[in-house]
């Protein structure tokens, strides 16, 4: 179970507990929340609770598309490749239409947009620190804190 190691530079270190991580790690080996609740024999909607806090989701995702063909540096030099044999094809046939090579740059192109795409929103999605300090000296210098004083000290009637 703990042959999958967290190692990973791109994401912030989030703090996960050892339970934590032995569900994430059961969880990419097995793939569904049943089979990883019975090999930790655990009850499947703790093993949901745990997958779904941020931290250990951060850690699943970072860990699937580190590996196999999902890492971007593999995926990226297996379009390389089939470019550039897409290209010597042409050379060699001297006969080509700049169409097959304009789809798959296209469809590169896309891909690369998409992952720009998430990775933003994956920051957007990191919790950020604000502090907002409110002060409160009378009602404000609007026509509600103008009316409020005058109400407030004009003479009572009776």
């Amino acid at each position: 179970m703990s042959d999958i190691v967290h190692t990973t530079d791109q994401k912030p270190n989030l703090p996960m507990s050892p339970e934590q991580l032995e569900v994430a790690n059961a969880y990419i080996v097995y793939g569904d929340v049943g089979m990883v609740s019975h090999h930790l024999n655990i009850q499947p909607h703790l093993v949901s609770d745990i997958i779904n806090k941020r931290e250990v989701k951060t850690y699943i995702d970072t860990v699937y598309f580190d590996r196999g063909y999902r890492n971007r540096d593999k995926f990226a030099a297996i379009l390389d490749e089939i470019i550039d044999s897409k290209i010597e094809e042409a050379r060699e046939s001297e006969f080509y239409s700049k169409k097959d090579l304009m789809e798959i740059l296209s469809m590169v192109h896309k891909m690369k947009m998409d992952e720009l795409k998430a990775s933003r929103d994956d920051s957007k999605s990191a919790p950020s620190s604000q502090t907002n300090i409110q002060i409160n000296s009378g009602f404000g210098e609007g026509n509600y804190g103008k009316l409020m004083e005058t109400l407030l000290k004009s003479p009572k009637k009776e």
